[in-house]
């Protein structure tokens, strides 16, 4: 587990790493929010030191009793990609838990769950296929992405944004991980639902983050969920990809402060608000949706 402590931030966070991931996955973000954030960023069931692998309900409950220990709720919770959809759960399941939701490439609208995620659920086929799956994300993305960065072309650079860093496939190169891949990609399928119905009732301040190529979760379908979500911020990334923890922690650490700062408001249900960034250092226009 990776933690912190102080006192700049109003709230402290609870981050919550995807599929595979570690707790570490969080370091660039956490070292842009300064040195008084106050941070619990554990490794999941199934990762790491968490434990064996679990639905994502289990899950919740499980990140639920880690905050009650802690003994500083209400937090702001930051999830990434799977472990969006664990937030979403947390916040439904104890809402007095939880003050703020920052979704990053998360999991929990229409089309966040495509074909190839539901073939990778399927006994035995999915199985192999999840495998085949870790070792080439775990491998060859990285090699992919050094690759194209080499390159100084712009094209290259942008495709690059497609594969993940050497930190970001560390809990895959694991080799217990792909028993807690197949265990959790059945559970999002079949826990999907129930996430989908959470994210309805949710009235807290919610900032959702998509790249504008990102593949795993498309942009359209983070819309949606920001739209789901009375008063919503949309925070587009222009030419990002999945791997916003560390293509773009910047965009991510003023996301979790905008939500910080407004932990504990009234919220409506006002359409989301779209942010525009040009860059992992420049905000960009807002304009409502």
């Amino acid at each position: 587990m990776t933690t912190g402590s102080g006192g700049v931030l109003k709230r402290p966070l609870l981050l919550v790493h995807g599929q595979p991931g570690l707790g570490a996955d969080w370091a660039a973000v956490t070292a842009r929010l300064g040195p008084g954030a106050d941070v619990l960023a554990p490794d999941r069931p199934g990762y790491g030191t968490g434990g064996p692998a679990t639905s994502m309900a289990a899950n919740a409950d499980a990140l639920a009793d880690l905050l009650r220990r802690h003994g500083e709720p209400p937090a702001v919770v930051v999830g990434h990609s799977y472990g969006g959809g664990i937030a979403v759960l947390l916040a439904a399941r104890h809402p007095a838990l939880v003050a703020g939701l920052v979704l990053v490439a998360s999991v929990g609208a229409e089309g966040s769950v495509v074909a190839l995620d539901r073939v990778l659920a399927l006994p035995v086929v999915g199985t192999g296929a999840s495998v085949a799956a870790l070792v080439t994300s775990s491998w060859l993305g990285p090699r992919l992405r050094r690759h194209l960065l080499s390159l100084q072309f712009g094209p290259a650079q942008v495709m690059s944004r497609y594969f993940p860093d050497d930190g970001m496939v560390a809990a895959a190169r694991d080799r217990s991980a792909w028993r807690s891949f197949v265990v959790e990609q059945r559970a999002l399928v079949a826990e999907l639902p129930a996430v989908r119905g959470a994210v309805d009732r949710l009235a807290l301040p919610v900032a959702v983050v998509t790249g504008t190529r990102d593949a795993v979760v498309p942009a359209r379908a983070s819309a949606r969920l920001a739209a789901a979500i009375g008063g919503a911020e949309l925070v587009l990334v222009p030419g990002a990809g999945h791997f916003l923890l560390t293509d773009a922690p910047g965009v991510v650490a003023r996301a979790v402060e905008r939500v910080s700062a407004r932990a504990g408001k009234p919220t409506s249900r006002r359409p989301s608000q779209r942010r525009r960034l040009a860059s992992d250092g420049e905000d960009g226009r807002t304009a409502d949706r």
